[in-house]
């Protein structure tokens, strides 16, 4: 054990870790996960290791196979298409509680900060991925934190980390036309929010998740 951390804090870290290496495809799917070997790595013992690893299994990022060991869980069409199905839902009923809860101080920031972002050039992947997450957690992070349902905040935050390894494989192929429908999709949600038009705000949220879905699909077999 590190010195100087408890056994729930370096459980947290290393779960983290791990997690983090799942979700960008470090450890690949249905890789087996080799737990001596991530104990030298992190110079830690298998404990704590083990401990990370049952609770990312209760996410459903690790499955256990009897007699075999353990295995990040594998990818699919149709579990892309279950999850996005019921975030759909869910992110629909967020968007609809929010509404005429979000200041339109907030709504008139980020439509700035979209028109600032979408002016900005990028020389690598990495600042492409980096402009992605800072405009879906603008848009998306804005309705839940304004949707008054924590329970449904943590459900939504849920999904959105399981599609996030499937996003890892899609963000790989991005360019500038790629980029530019998301931004749109966006900005058109955020003009509706500010407009005060629910049904056009729902119906404009749904459509961006439609087609983030058929964009993320074509990557997965």
């Amino acid at each position: 054990m590190k010195k100087g951390l408890s056994r729930y804090v370096l459980t947290e870290e290393i779960y983290a870790v791990l997690k983090d290496k799942i979700l960008t495809h470090d450890i690949a799917p249905g890789e087996k996960i080799n737990i001596d070997q991530l104990g030298r790595d992190l110079e830690v013992s298998n404990i704590p290791i083990r401990e990370s690893l049952s609770r990312l299994s209760a996410e459903g990022l690790v499955e256990t196979i009897p007699f075999k060991g353990m295995y990040v869980a594998k990818m699919s069409q149709q579990e892309l298409d279950e999850i996005f199905e019921i975030r759909m839902e869910l992110e629909v009923l967020a968007i609809r509680k929010s509404f005429g809860k979000i200041p339109i101080k907030q709504l008139n920031k980020l439509e700035k900060d979209m028109n600032k972002w979408h002016k900005a050039e990028f020389t690598n992947d990495d600042e492409r991925i980096r402009y992605i997450s800072e405009m879906n957690e603008g848009l998306h992070g804005l309705l839940l934190e304004w949707c008054g349902n924590r329970s449904l905040q943590n459900l939504i935050r849920s999904y959105i980390e399981k599609i996030q390894r499937y996003l890892s494989l899609s963000h790989q192929h991005l360019d500038q036309t790629l980029i530019h429908e998301e931004w749109e999709e966006h900005m058109l949600v955020i003009r509706e929010l500010i407009a005060g038009d629910t049904n056009s705000a729902e119906l404009a949220l749904k459509s961006h998740l439609e087609r983030s879905h058929a964009r993320t699909r074509i990557y997965v077999e």
